[in-house]
């Protein structure tokens, strides 16, 4: 098994995403020791930065600071 995460971690998953499930979005928390925030876009396809830049880009600025 790979290590835990230990760095802040942020997920930013879309409800409408065809590549990435929500049982595994949701299973990822137990991988991740350090702070961890899921973030979940309803609406929105896999293509996140595109659709939902909006949202998407203060998320972003808000963890990097």
């Amino acid at each position: 098994d790979p290590p835990a995460v230990a760095v802040p971690t942020r997920y930013v998953w879309s409800d409408q995403d065809v590549a990435l499930g929500r049982a595994g979005t949701l299973a990822t928390a137990e991988w991740v020791t350090g702070p961890y925030r899921l973030e979940i876009f309803e609406g929105v396809s896999h293509w996140i930065p595109e659709q939902a830049a909006d949202l998407l880009g203060p998320l972003v600025a808000q963890h990097c600071a």
